[in-house]
């Protein structure tokens, strides 16, 4: 699958998918321990994050039912774009995803939490 296009006449609900579809790969990468793919997954991300905050209206909210996924890290990566557009049900997911007891996930969300408590991450 390409997950290069992220331009600007890429339709909000093709954005969304997009992001699903890395974020599974990203769970995929993790466990077979491919550092490399996942780095490249997680700048695709940072593409599809950006092109949905500077689409009129800061779009980040469409990824909203991401939330409620039952993966732990399409969970994860929706909730952390999802701080600074919804505090109240990103957070709700990260401590879901604490929770949850599964690595690395866990771990990464509990982080967060710590980081939003203690002021050193301010989600913009």
């Amino acid at each position: 699958m390409n997950y290069r296009s992220t331009d600007q006449t890429a339709t909000i609900e093709t954005l969304v998918k997009q992001f699903l579809s890395v974020a599974l790969a990203q769970y995929d990468a993790i466990y077979v321990l491919d550092n490399e793919k996942y780095s490249r997954l997680y700048a695709q991300m940072q593409k599809i994050r950006d092109e949905l905050k500077h689409r009129e209206g800061d779009q980040r909210r469409t990824l909203l039912p991401l939330l409620a996924h039952s993966n732990v890290q399409v969970k994860l990566m929706a909730a952390n774009t999802l701080l600074a557009v919804d505090p109240y049900f990103a957070r709700k997911a990260l401590e879901d995803v604490r929770e949850s007891g599964v690595p690395p996930q866990c771990a990464d969300a509990s982080g967060m939490i710590r980081a939003l408590d203690d002021g050193s991450f301010i989600p913009k």
